[in-house]
């Protein structure tokens, strides 16, 4: 063999080893997937929870150290959480959004308040991108708020969107004559599915929404 086969075929085994090292090897998945058994979504899903719902609630417990360490960036709106040691956290459902993304519903519970919470997950990127309350229960005696939510495809382009729905609830006692005056606002709005996550969306009449889709109120 020449001197420049034998310098050629070195060189070649060399780079070889050089990119066999270098090569990454895939991302894993997040080990909190491991908590959501698989399903699927019906054409239609509603969720909601009520006042007097039990606190049975099935499903595998997750963690509140591993929950709360990966998904803590997503869960800084719901203000109750503030102490997340307190917190039962129950994976309930992963189900396919589309060939990209899951939906991971997780049940929350601290103190009476009851929640739940649909976390977007990149296939691809194997990691969560985004939070959304598809029900949720609390307050105090003087107001408390009820959500939610419907999951199917608003606009027929073939995507799962989400209406959320809310009903506020107040109750003010005038020091005169000892009388409470509760009061009530109900809103709705629109999530549509944008090419990697849902996105709020204007519409033309959100009374319509609130008529169209109704909740079950406590009061």
């Amino acid at each position: 063999m020449s001197n420049r086969k034998f310098f050629f075929f070195v060189s070649a085994f060399i780079i070889g080893c050089a990119l066999a090292c270098t090569k990454q090897s895939p991302s894993a998945d997040s080990p909190l997937l491991s908590y959501f058994p698989s399903g699927q979504l019906a054409d239609t899903t509603h969720y909601e929870l009520e006042a007097d719902q039990p606190d049975t609630i099935g499903g595998d417990t997750i963690s509140n150290a591993l929950f709360f360490k990966e998904l803590k960036p997503f869960l800084s709106d719901i203000d109750y959480l503030a102490d997340s040691s307190s917190a039962t956290v129950i994976g309930k459902r992963r189900v396919p959004l589309n060939a990209q993304y899951d939906a991971c519903i997780v049940d929350i519970r601290q103190s009476w308040f009851k929640h739940l919470s649909l976390l977007v997950y990149d296939k691809r990127g194997h990691r969560f991108t985004q939070r959304v309350t598809l029900a949720e229960w609390y307050g105090g005696e003087s107001g408390q708020i009820l959500t939610g939510s419907w999951v199917f495809d608003y606009n027929g382009d073939g995507q799962k969107d989400l209406v959320q729905r809310v009903i506020e609830h107040s109750s003010v006692s005038n020091a005169d004559n000892d009388e409470v005056t509760e009061t009530f606002n109900e809103s709705a709005e629109l999530l549509l599915w944008q090419k990697d996550k849902f996105v709020t969306t204007p519409t033309k009449d959100s009374s319509a929404l609130v008529k169209r889709f109704p909740i079950r109120s406590a009061w």
